[in-house]
């Protein structure tokens, strides 16, 4: 059979075989008019049956005719359609078109979006520029001050041999020499690699200028880390802005963090963001830095890089960490073994946004993790409790369980838990 979808696009061929069709079923039409008219006239002759016979003949002819009509009306139709569509579209890309080359209300309308668009990012100055100057020189002042009193506290500790690396320096007027021969190295070194002088070009470099005293109480102990330093924390990193609001009091301990910059500046990606936080606490994280082969194998910083995927989870809650750390630096082979505190950290948030602040369970680690330890390597088992037990459940368990198992004799020995221990308990060397 031929194919009769009416949505086919006709050809000019098509179009005229229809045409030719159209104009013989009117011929017809008009010959069966002519027909009817003399069988009204023949109706008492008795020629009914010549008209009934004709009828019968043409019958096939017809409903061919009434098949190609009617699908010419379907397509009539659907062209009717289809021109109402493409009318309605010319109207609205003519609406568009009119809009955009508008000499009169499209320019106003232009003029005016983009005035409140400036108005709403405009950023207005300072009503004084007298006042912006002040508060600059202001905060230079009192950051110059600041790096000064380093440097005066550094040369008091070493006058009175104050501190263990301290004693190193015959007197002050050797350690004046020893920091302004490292100064003269290092600038020499710089002036020899253009390459590392290139990375002193930071958007924040300048904001080193009022720190500069501290930094030369320094020189010595910088020395061997300039390279790393402006690698990693110039050189545009955009880490200087994080560090620089506590370079004073980075440097003040900088007898402390030294040994373990190194570690430091290859995860300063990481800890860059959180240098105030990380200072703020920075006796306690300092307990953890210094560990022996029983403790950690051979990676010294087993516990840091447990920690460190997770280290948004901690730092965003030190303020209620910090006073477990202490407790929990005895039990610290304990907490290394199996990925525990890997194990753990995801749910560590948890427990504290339910308000658990009890010490006992950081103090008794080593009895839950004797009794429980199992537990954590059990798929969805760490999740469910932490997510269904109520802290008071944590520190009844520290508490009620059972030690003499866990610590023999020493089962009776217990921690402080109260947050005091005495003055200068964790006093480093500065």
């Amino acid at each position: 059979g031929k194919d009769t979808d009416t949505d086919a696009v006709m050809n000019e061929f098509e179009l005229a075989s229809i045409n030719e069709k159209w104009e013989r079923h009117i011929q017809k039409e008009n010959k069966g008019n002519d027909r009817l008219s003399k069988w009204a006239q023949d109706i008492g002759r008795g020629a009914h049956a010549y008209n009934t016979d004709v009828e019968e003949e043409e019958e096939p002819g017809n409903l061919m005719e009434e098949l190609q009509l009617d699908r010419m009306e379907q397509r009539s139709l659907k062209l009717q359609n289809s021109i109402l569509l493409d009318r309605i579209r010319l109207q609205r890309l003519e609406r568009r078109i009119l809009c955009l080359e508008s000499d009169e209300l499209g320019i106003f309308e232009s003029a005016v979006s983009n005035t409140l668009v400036s108005l709403n990012e405009f950023d207005p100055p300072e009503a004084n520029p007298i006042t912006v100057v002040q508060r600059q020189a202001k905060k230079f002042v009192n950051t110059f001050g600041e790096s000064s009193s380093v440097l005066l506290r550094k040369l008091d500790r070493v006058q009175s041999k104050s501190g263990r690396n301290n004693r190193e320096y015959a007197s002050v007027t050797d350690f004046v020499a020893r920091e302004t021969f490292a100064g003269v190295r290092i600038v020499g070194n710089l002036l020899s690699n253009p390459s590392q002088l290139s990375q002193l070009v930071d958007p924040e470099t300048p904001s080193l200028v009022p720190h500069v005293p501290a930094i030369l109480a320094r020189l010595d102990r910088l020395e061997s880390h300039v390279t790393p330093i402006l690698s990693r924390v110039l050189n545009n990193k955009q880490h200087l802005r994080s560090i620089e609001p506590y370079l004073d009091e980075i440097l003040e301990r900088f007898d402390d963090i030294e040994p373990h910059l190194p570690w430091i500046l290859d995860h300063i990606d990481t800890l860059a963001p959180y240098t105030g936080l990380l200072l703020k606490h920075i006796d306690e994280l300092l307990l953890y830095a210094e560990v022996d082969e029983y403790e950690a194998g051979d990676d010294n910083y087993a516990f840091a890089e447990q920690l460190l995927p997770y280290l948004e989870v901690y730092v965003s809650q030190l303020d209620l960490v910090g006073p477990h750390l202490p407790l929990l630096r005895p039990h610290l082979p304990l907490l290394l073994k199996h990925n525990r505190i890997k194990i753990l950290s995801p749910h560590v948030g948890v427990l504290f946004a339910k308000g658990y602040t009890d010490l006992s369970a950081s103090a008794n680690m080593d009895v839950l993790l004797f009794y429980f330890g199992w537990a954590l390597r059990v798929p969805l088992v760490p999740r469910f409790f932490f997510a269904l037990a109520p802290p008071a459940t944590v520190s009844f368990l520290a508490n009620r369980m059972p030690k003499r198992l866990v610590r023999g004799r020493c089962c009776d020995v217990t921690c402080f838990v109260d947050g005091d221990y005495g003055e200068g308990w964790n006093e480093l060397s500065k």
